[in-house]
């Protein structure tokens, strides 16, 4: 069997590189998310809000930039964010003092109860110049943890750079 092919080394190489890295500063989680658009929608018979138009939204130190943002609710409560873009672009501080996290793709899924940010189609990850590719990318904000992949299909490839750490003389 090639150890590169097995989903075992898969695990631990992305464990590696991210487990330390993609966490969200304290305080971010229960930040107020803002929404800044061109225009907005907001029908409260069907719990939904839609934005349209350079659509920024915040939460702390998150950041995401979109074409169009759907809001999904139920009591007032937000359920489910969607963002669309050619790319949805996210941005994250994750401690004072370490490099941010970067991140793009074509469709953005953002649960703010579980702080969980999904990245669907030409999902690509990378804090300095180590990155994660893949058709679906999820970062899980509370946990610190980043899978990338669909375990359902062998046609599907996640792409991993790992930077050697700097030798300091």
């Amino acid at each position: 069997m090639n150890i590169s092919k097995s989903p075992w080394y898969l695990f631990f190489l992305l464990s590696f590189v991210l487990c330390s890295t993609v966490s969200a500063l304290e305080g971010d989680a229960v930040q107020p998310i803002t929404v800044d658009s061109d225009a907005g929608f907001y029908d409260e018979k069907k719990g939904l809000s839609v934005y349209t138009g350079d659509v920024v939204v915040i939460q702390g130190s998150m950041r995401l930039d979109a074409d169009k943002l759907v809001v999904y609710l139920e009591n007032r409560e937000i359920q489910k964010m969607v963002a669309t873009g050619t790319p949805v672009k996210f941005k994250q501080t994750p401690e004072a003092g370490k490099d941010d996290v970067h991140g793009h793709a074509l469709t953005a899924e953002y649960f703010p109860e579980t702080q969980l940010l999904i990245l669907l189609e030409s999902a690509v990850v990378w804090q300095g110049e180590n990155s994660t590719k893949s058709e679906r990318i999820e970062y899980d904000r509370l946990r610190e943890v980043l899978k990338a992949g669909d375990t359902t299909s062998t046609h599907k490839r996640v792409h991993v750079i790992l930077q050697p750490k700097s030798k300091v003389d």
